[in-house]
Formats: structure tokens, sequence, C-alpha cells
């Protein structure tokens, strides 16, 4: 064997090793250089538009085309158009390319004129209605009776938005993880109450892995009837007395700090959530949409610096 082969052979086995020791390492860390994971296919990435809300107030198409340009695929709303009638924003999309995929809706409206809720969303061409925050009295470990009815009203509505050719998902947030006095999970008692063409998840991977459950296990829990896997990544030291989304706007540099702790969203690779293994779960449980979401901006960046952090990330997974 000549030298130069020698050196090449040895070069690749390096190589080799160096990816079983990376692979195998905590939170896939070598992933986050994007030089070792597998994926068995791509999903569309879109972005939930909340995260640059502030951004749409000031310059809604603008906003569009920069979220089209970095590289996503379609989007999500959360019902706010910011004056622009549900005709123009949807013949915005078609112009750009992006696909709205989604729409969360708050439910109080689904309640009063789901009809309305139906209307509009078929005009902006979404495929998914989404249930996006639950109220606090109706929430798991509050009160049994009201949690009860609130469980069996979104049945109701899901069965609506059915019929009219969408899917009601839920997205959750960490609450909904509080063990019921039969032992069960609030999360687990609201899907196996209903039938499932009536709801599905949006799992919101942040939110579960801040309740402490593992999200890519729950990802995998519920295969199959996740077509939105919302990615949000964040930091966390210490443990806060209030949850993180009700402390949002207090503080000045976009962190949630109280006396117990320190919280903040961030780009995706960039907190603690294990993304890969996530996104992986997904693809296997025949996701549909991954749907990037950063709350609030952090470590200086803007709004739409953020989101386009995200798309690196993934890029450097050779998912988008």
């Amino acid at each position: 064997m000549t030298k130069s082969l020698i050196i090449g052979a040895i070069a690749l086995g390096a190589a080799a090793v160096m990816a079983i020791s990376c692979c195998n390492a905590p939170k896939n860390e070598c992933c986050e250089k994007g030089s070792c994971c597998e994926f068995s296919k791509k999903l569309p990435v879109g972005v939930q538009l909340y995260s640059v809300r502030t951004d749409l107030e000031k310059d809604f198409y603008g906003t569009l085309k920069a979220i089209r340009e970095m590289g996503y695929a379609g989007v999500e709303f959360y019902g706010e158009y910011y004056g622009n009638s549900v005709l123009q924003v949807k013949k915005w999309c078609t112009e750009l390319g992006l696909i709205p995929f989604s729409n969360h809706v708050p439910f109080q409206q689904m309640i009063d004129d789901v009809d309305k809720v139906i209307e509009e969303n078929t005009i902006l061409g979404v495929q998914y209605i989404v249930f996006p925050y639950m109220d606090e009295a109706s929430r798991p470990g509050v009160d049994p009776e009201q949690f009860k009815a609130t469980v069996a009203k979104i049945g109701e509505v899901g069965a609506k938005i059915s019929e009219a050719g969408f899917q009601l998902l839920y997205h959750n947030h960490d609450f909904e993880f509080v063990k019921m006095a039969d032992g069960q999970l609030g999360y687990d008692v609201l899907f196996s109450s209903n039938d499932r063409k009536n709801l599905q998840n949006e799992i919101d991977v942040c939110w579960v892995d801040y309740a402490g459950q593992d999200p890519a296990e729950y990802v995998k829990k519920y295969s199959g009837n996740i077509p939105v896997v919302h990615l949000k990544d964040y930091k966390l030291e210490g443990k806060l007395s209030s949850a993180p989304y009700a402390l949002i706007g207090i503080s000045t540099d976009n962190s949630m700090k109280d006396e117990g702790g320190w919280f903040e969203y961030r780009p995706l690779g960039e907190g603690q959530v294990d993304i890969p293994a996530v996104i992986k779960a997904a693809i296997d449980g025949n996701a549909q949409w991954l749907c990037v979401e950063q709350d609030e901006p952090s470590q200086e960046r803007t709004r739409l610096e953020g989101v386009a952090k995200s798309v690196e990330y993934l890029r450097s997974l050779d998912l988008m």
C-alpha cells in the first residue's frame, strides 16, 4: 500500500470513529454541526408568525417576503392580520410561494362563531385550525368539572371543523402535563376523551420539555396523530415561580426573570431541547410540517434574525 493510501485509510478510519463517538454524544452534539445526523426524509418547514408579530404589524407583506427569502416553505397564522383582509393575505402568500398551512384561532371565537372561522380559513386556504391556549379556569388540576366540560366542547368544535374539511389541532403549553386524580396527565386525558378525527396534536416541544417530559418520546407516543410539530428551543437556569409566557413583555431584555430563576427563548440548536431527536420522531411518526416558533427574540437579535438563525441550524442538519 502506498504512503498516500495509508494516510487516506487512517483519515477515513479516524472520521468513522469521530462520527460514531459524536452520534453517541449527549444531545446529539455532533448533529449541531450537521456532520452525522441522518433523517429518512425532509419535511416542509414553516414558521409561526407570532414569532415576528411586531414586524408584521409594521409591514405585513415585507415580513412575509423576508420569511420566504429565508427559505421557509409555509406560514402558520395566529388570527391577526393587522387591518389586511384575509383575501389579501392569501394573495400575498400565493404571490410569494408561501403555503398558509395552519392558523391559531382563539377558542372563544370558535365557540361564538365557528361558521365565520370556517369561512375565513377557507379563504386563507389552511389545512389545520389550532386551539392555541386554554384559559386558566379550564386547565387540568384547577376545576375537574370545568376541564371535563372544556374537553367535551373541544371535541364538538372539532367535529364541526372536520365536517368543513379542516383538522382541529391542540397546541399545548406546560400546564396540560399535571397529574389528574386517576394518575393520568391532563394532556393525555384531553386526547383519549376525543375522537382522533375531531382532534389531533400540534405538539410544542419546548413546553413538553419545560413540563419535565421527554418531547421526542411524546412525539413517538402520538405517532400518526401529530401533523404539525412546533420546534421551539429555550434555556432555563433555576426554576421560575411564574410561567415564562406569563412574563412576556415584562423584562426589557426579553429574558424571563423572577426570584426563582431565568428563562430565555432561543433559536433552534442554541437551547436545551434535543431538536434532532424530536425531528427524527416527527419524521418517523408521519408528521406533515415542522413549524419554527420563537416567542421572544434573544441574544440581542431581532425577531427576524431569530427565526433566520433557526433556518441556519436546520440547514446544518440538511433539512432545508
